[in-house]
């Protein structure tokens, strides 16, 4: 029997980690953990995966949202690292279609030196990504470039290039394979710390898991232990001397309206610093997301935010290139995320290495870091093969995942045809499935039942393509179990709505606490801790008041979404 993903039945769950010998315990519920667990599982080992927080809740929420070969990595010589991302990027496109979507991008040509070298370099990327279902690069005119930019007034003299890669979003994306994963048996613990491994003689054979939530600890005992800790790696209970150094390395988001920022493609600007970074903007859920290349970072692992100079840096690009005038208080959302690198020798994060590292010490812990979002299945079938050739007939076979769809099996238009169907039936508006499908794949149908059911078919949060009947699906299919889970990882309102979702919060937050037996007085303290945290990760982006603004759930009469968008969170 499979618990699935069903935070309902989290007491269940923890009673299975204490009965039971696995063999394989995941640490950490990011994309890198939860790809592990689906491996290891579609290997027919038996599989538990215990996470500090939530799933997504560190790097993997606090993206760039793509899926890409990493054109910038060619200029340092990195072919095996552009070879291995191309393909995955190829692969995700076809597992999981309603996530992992085609992106155009736009790259304005300054002179005809650096055009010419940037020529090459496309050629170079699309050769090395080859056979692929992308389009590749093509010189574009000055026309050209400016219907891809309509907003764009600086550097559009010369047209540019225009190559693609993929988007996601990436916390739904840890999602869809944790989903998976439980499906094919692995036990999920969320709100579950390790406090101590549990060791005979030398060798790990488990943990001791502390329950953030009751307060208990549980023993879960298993063959191999794998920390997937990300900028975590080494800390805390699971330090591993043998570990190579690892530098976090910052990357800072603004997400403004469309109607501040006209692009139809993504575009990449320079930086009005004349630093050599770039600074790109990318549709995606109805807004525009303005982020940076990756730079070193110190200071808290936890929580970092978009500092003032973070903001400052992006908008001075931003208005250069689009001679607007906004500021922190323009935008929508802001974010900030690291991502764990390993250490060069050179001063700049560009030089530090995007590969992975596996590590065994001690014996029985696995410890694996580095790497990149597109590369997480690829990184999850090295650790599994080092398991599988130690535990004989179980387990020993090939890494299978690559076959396994991530919550989609075939095209995604026929998908969407066949949610309309099940609309039309339950006399639900077909917008609704539309955007059901692009969020949930083949779980639209159950949602868009559930809906019918509930009466929760309009609006979630006013000007966003959310239903109603996603926030009860994040607790009972996909383990949210507060409202920060709900708004920030599983419908992504925490970045784009300025005020992280207004009236919604305090209703949500009594929605859940009532789904998992809470009271009222914790579903309040739940809304204000998520106010506190989505204002602090902000920093100068302001978290806009709620008050007068309107709850589309207050009248329980609207069944109808009205204003839909084309893209999935």
């Amino acid at each position: 029997m499979t618990l699935g993903l069903d935070a309902t039945r989290r007491g269940d769950v923890l009673d299975r980690l204490a009965g039971r010998t696995y063999d394989v315990l995941v640490v950490g519920g990011g994309i890198t953990g939860v790809g592990v667990a689906l491996d290891a599982a579609a290997r027919g080992l038996s599989v538990a995966l215990v996470e500090r927080d939530d799933l997504a809740a560190g790097t993997s929420s606090r993206s760039s949202s793509l899926v890409h070969g990493g054109l910038r990595y060619l200029a340092h010589g990195d072919v095996r690292v552009v070879r291995s991302s191309t393909v995955e990027r190829d692969l995700l496109l076809r597992l999981a279609p309603h996530l992992v979507r085609p992106l155009e991008f736009v790259i304005p040509r300054s002179g005809r030196d650096e055009g010419a070298l940037l020529g090459a370099g496309l050629t170079l990327y699309d050769g090395i990504a080859l056979p692929s279902p992308l389009p590749r690069h093509r010189r574009i005119s000055a026309d050209e470039l400016r219907m891809a930019a309509p907003g764009l007034v600086g550097h559009t003299d010369h047209g540019g290039w225009s190559y693609w890669d993929a988007q996601t979003d990436d916390a739904r994306l840890v999602v869809a394979v944790a989903q998976t994963a439980a499906g094919l048996g692995t036990d999920v613990l969320t709100r579950g710390e390790v406090v101590e491994l549990m060791r005979a003689g030398s060798r790990v054979i488990g943990a001791t898991v502390l329950d953030r939530l009751g307060g208990g600890l549980v023993d879960v005992q298993a063959r191999w232990t794998v920390a997937a800790t990300g900028v975590w790696a080494g800390a805390g209970a699971l330090a591993a001397p043998a570990i190579p150094q690892l530098v976090p390395s910052k990357g800072a988001h603004l997400c403004f309206r469309p109607d501040d920022l006209h692009i139809r493609a993504a575009t990449v600007v320079p930086s009005a610093a004349r630093d050599g970074r770039s600074v790109f903007l990318i549709p995606s859920g109805g807004h525009v997301t303005v982020g940076t290349t990756d730079e070193r970072y110190q200071g808290p692992l936890d929580l970092p935010v978009v500092s003032d100079q973070d903001a400052a840096y992006l908008c001075d690009a931003v208005n250069a290139a689009f001679g607007t005038r906004l500021g922190p208080a323009d935008a929508v959302g802001a974010w900030a995320g690291l991502r764990p690198l390993l250490a060069g020798s050179a001063a700049g994060s560009e030089r530090l290495s995007r590969r992975h590292t596996i590590v065994e010490s001690p014996e029985g812990l696995l410890t694996v870091t580095g790497g990149k979002l597109t590369t997480y299945r690829r990184m999850a079938a090295d650790v599994v093969d080092r398991i599988a050739a130690t535990v004989g007939g179980r387990g020993g076979g090939r890494s299978a995942t690559a076959q396994i769809p991530l919550g989609l099996r075939g095209d995604l238009g026929a998908a969407i045809g066949r949610a309309r169907g099940v609309a039309q039936a339950y006399g639900v508006d077909t917008a609704v499935a539309d955007v059901l499908v692009r969020r949930h794949g083949e779980r639209a149908a159950h949602l868009l039942a559930l809906a019918a059911e509930t009466g929760e078919t309009g609006d979630l949060v006013p000007g966003l393509d959310l239903v109603e009947v996603e926030a009860r699906w994040a607790v009972t299919g996909e383990l949210a179990l507060g409202v920060e889970d709900v708004l920030t990882r599983r419908l992504r309102v925490a970045t784009r709505d300025p005020a992280a979702g207004g009236p919604a919060i305090d209703r949500i937050a009594q929605r859940v606490a009532s789904m998992l037996g809470r009271d009222r007085v914790h579903a309040d303290e739940d809304a204000a801790a998520y106010r506190r945290v989505v204002a602090a990760e902000r920093g100068p982006v302001p978290l806009e008041p709620s008050v007068g603004r309107a709850d589309p759930m207050a009248d329980r009469a609207r069944t109808t979404t009205v204003s839909r968008t084309n893209e999935g969170g």
